[in-house]
């Protein structure tokens, strides 16, 4: 069992179960889930409570946001996380998973600059934690970063396909890809 006491846990939305953040929550620890068409129903309810309270107007109890903006690799990449607290009264009881507080929205803007090309990318999570959208971006930009990561030594590498399993060859060989990665 690994100790994720005080830890915020991300995961895909593979890992979006209730079970999986009932265990997060039983060992003192934080969730940041994504949700995907594979719970539609409640990212569906969702997406209407969020609207509700747009439409209402959010409040400093209920809501809070978080811009930042980055350039390289000939982009410029706004990213905003908009956070809302779930009201739990008028969330459907299938819904209520142990230790849902809000629902997360990561919205990101990307400007080619050689082309001028705009694309937007909106992202839905559930999460434990309270109203933090700074936290929940910066957990939420990691996680994508550690599978960005594990996308190119798959892509490059190949190393889902490895058959490399005695000793500690799998450790030794998935060092020295990162190390050739840079």
């Amino acid at each position: 069992m690994l100790d994720i006491e005080n830890s915020i846990i991300t995961l895909d939305a593979m890992g979006c179960q209730k079970e999986i953040a009932k265990q997060i929550i039983d060992q003192k620890a934080d969730y940041i889930l994504a949700l995907k068409g594979n719970h539609s129903g409640m990212r569906k309810e969702l997406k209407a409570w969020w609207h509700k309270l747009q439409r209402e107007g959010f409040t400093e109890e209920n809501y809070d946001e978080y811009t930042q903006t980055d350039s390289g690799h000939g982009r410029i990449e706004t990213r905003t996380c908009r956070q809302v607290l779930i009201n739990k009264k008028w969330l459907d009881k299938k819904y209520q998973w142990t230790g849902l507080n809000s629902i997360i929205e990561v919205k990101s803007d990307v400007h080619e600059k050689s082309s001028g090309k705009e694309t937007t990318e909106t992202r839905w999570y559930i999460s434990s934690l309270r109203l933090d959208a700074e936290q929940s971006q910066y957990a939420v930009r990691n996680h994508w970063q550690v599978e960005s990561m594990h996308w190119m030594l798959d892509m490059t590498f190949r190393e889902d396909e490895s058959r490399i399993r005695k000793g500690r060859g799998a450790l030794a060989f998935n060092v020295m890809r990162k190390i050739a990665m840079g």
